[in-house]
């Protein structure tokens, strides 16, 4: 039947169905094969899964569980209900990967916890295919001891996907060497003039929107703010923390989120003195007068005891992971109610520190690339069309 109705309708009909039942399309015909898997159809289906935004969103949530990574996906609505479980085909030396970001549907893992390995993987776990990046061009066994940060995200201008890398080999001239990565060129390119003199805050996380990726780093003159690289113009540019926060001596933990579209700050104090943490929003990106403190939220409220929040959900609740490793949801606005999640671990330091929360969508991404991509999409990797799933539900 298809044969007889035009491109531009089997195109439309295609672009509305979910990762899964789209691959099984593939094996309907050559023609379908080499439609679905084309770069202007990946585009044309990421594009509608974003503007089309049906159901709640998803959250990534990654823990290591006796040695083993496991990566879940799990529904940003009240239940907080689990949509499916990854299957996570790599093995990092340093018991567990970094997540540098999720970008449209792909994850950037580096395996520099603590040993640098030179190993970065950009990775679509739903369609089971990745790419493992060429090792940069300073590394420590030919230069030394340094101190690396890395961002992902794409560029909508060029249709590609990029990694920033910054390295500091001397912390007394906070002058970094910056290595950039495309992904349709397979390469890095050394970028090193356009570096700033700031130095991003140890294993700080990144935080992508509006084409750009966001850190926490320091001045020369010890004042904190937010670099950002953007994807697009591939330069450097800052932006400044609200308040008297740029100036803080106080000992506080502070990490870039997105939350509703915004870009989001929180903060927790890192002594452990005052048990407490509090999210500020900027309501208009780059306007730094639109800093507003959204709530702040004392630990003893809820029994105290260490806790890490991880992301801000979209209805303004904080997952936060406690000191027994249980994942809790915090509502703020009727004196901080405590929802116990159902996803429960261990008090283990490498468990709490594995544990991250991260945005994700499901798309097809990196479909279209060739055979020299690994875990390439075969017949009998192909999900069933039983399940809406891109990986397992068993138990580790």
């Amino acid at each position: 039947m298809s044969d007889f109705l035009p491109e531009g309708i089997i195109i439309n009909i295609l672009k509305r169905l979910p990762v899964n039942p789209l691959i099984r399309c593939m094996c309907v015909s050559r023609s379908w094969y080499t439609l679905i898997s084309s770069p202007e159809f990946v585009s044309t289906h990421l594009n509608f899964t974003i503007a089309s935004n049906e159901g709640p969103p998803l959250l990534l949530l990654r823990r290591c569980i006796r040695k083993i990574e496991r990566y879940e996906l799990y529904c940003d609505n009240e239940s907080f209900d689990r949509h499916f479980r990854l299957q996570f085909p790599f093995r990092s030396i340093n018991s567990f990967f970094t997540i540098i970001g999720s970008c449209n549907g792909l994850l950037c893992l580096s395996d520099d916890r603590v040993f640098y390995m030179n190993t970065i993987i950009i990775w679509n776990p739903c369609v089971k295919k990745s790419v493992f990046l060429p090792k940069p061009n300073l590394i420590y066994n030919s230069y030394g001891s340094f101190m690396q940060s890395l961002g992902f995200g794409f560029d909508p201008v060029s249709n590609d996907y990029k990694v920033v890398r910054i390295t500091y080999t001397d912390l007394d001239r906070c002058l970094p060497q910056v290595e950039l990565y495309r992904l349709s060129m397979g390469v890095w390119q050394d970028i090193s003039h356009l570096s700033l003199e700031y130095i991003i805050h140890n294993r700080s996380r990144q935080a992508y929107i509006n084409w750009a990726t966001h850190w926490i780093a320091r001045s020369v003159d010890g004042n904190d703010l937010i670099l950002l690289f953007d994807m697009c113009y591939e330069v450097f540019r800052e932006m400044i923390l609200p308040g008297t926060l740029a100036k803080d001596d106080f000992p506080r933990n502070k990490e870039l989120v997105i939350y509703k579209e915004s870009l989001a700050l929180v903060l927790c104090d890192a002594s452990g003195v005052e048990h407490e943490f509090c999210v500020w929003m900027m309501e208009e990106y780059g306007v730094e007068q639109s800093w507003t403190k959204l709530f702040n939220v004392n630990f003893h409220n809820f029994g105290g005891g260490f806790m890490k929040p991880l992301w801000v959900r979209k209805d303004g609740e904080v997952l936060i992971v406690t000191k027994d490793g249980t994942l809790v949801s915090c509502e703020y606005s009727n004196g901080a109610q405590v929802n116990d999640l159902g996803v429960h671990g261990s008090r283990s330091e490498e468990y709490l520190r594995s544990v991250h929360v991260d945005g994700y969508i499901k798309s097809v991404v990196l479909l279209d690339k060739g055979p020299d991509f690994s875990d390439a999409v075969t017949l009998s990797k192909l999900p069933s069309l039983q399940s809406d799933d891109c990986g397992s539900d068993d138990e580790p």
